[in-house]
């Protein structure tokens, strides 16, 4: 564990730990439900049914995998980043912060993500990265854009930010309750 972790034992669905899944809308189903219980409701799905979670205002997206039972996690950070020298060097220094996440610059947008193997699906998993995020966006200020040569790619009035309750666009949340996000998800299989 790592101290980002948000919990310190596990979530069972319906007394597992982890469900397999047989097909994608089954994975799909259990992450929103995972999710719902998280945020209180169920998440937006986009267009191309990824799953939305504003998070501190950034647009966090769950992507369930077409061919293989994988999560992609990803959002945007920042955007309009200029080609500075040190970018190279911030990305890495963010690498070696935040192990688990991945970090890249893609068509003039900082992005972070990350891979979740969801083969059997463990809630806990899905709950872990969303807080590590969660935890990772207080970071997030004007000060962290201009490090980037960039813009915070966020929206202030569009924010779930755990059990801190406030909160847009990174700034301190005050939130204390990184270590209770998600500890009462009662997930297992999907309705029909």
């Amino acid at each position: 564990m790592t101290e980002h972790d948000t919990h310190d034992g596990p979530i069972r669905l319906d007394g597992l730990l982890a469900v397999a899944s047989e097909e994608r809308q089954q994975l799909i189903d259990l992450s929103i439900r995972a999710l719902a219980e998280l945020l209180g409701s169920a998440p937006e799905t986009d267009e191309d049914g990824d799953i939305a979670i504003p998070v501190h205002g950034f647009g966090v997206y769950v992507t369930v995998a077409e061919d293989s039972p994988e999560l992609h996690v990803w959002a945007s950070l920042l955007s309009e980043v200029g080609g500075r020298d040190d970018t190279a060097g911030l990305i890495a220094e963010l690498s070696e912060e935040w192990p688990r996440l991945r970090f890249t610059l893609q068509q003039g947008h900082l992005l972070v993500s990350t891979i979740l193997d969801a083969d059997p699906f463990a809630p806990q998993h899905l709950v872990n990265l969303i807080g590590e995020i969660h935890d990772f966006t207080h970071e997030l200020d004007d000060e962290f854009a201009a490090r980037f040569g960039g813009v915070l790619d966020c929206d202030a009035d569009d924010s779930y930010a755990g059990g801190c309750g406030g909160g847009g666009c990174g700034g301190d949340c005050a939130c204390g309750h990184a270590d209770d996000l998600g500890a009462s998800i009662p997930v297992g299989e999907p309705e029909a």
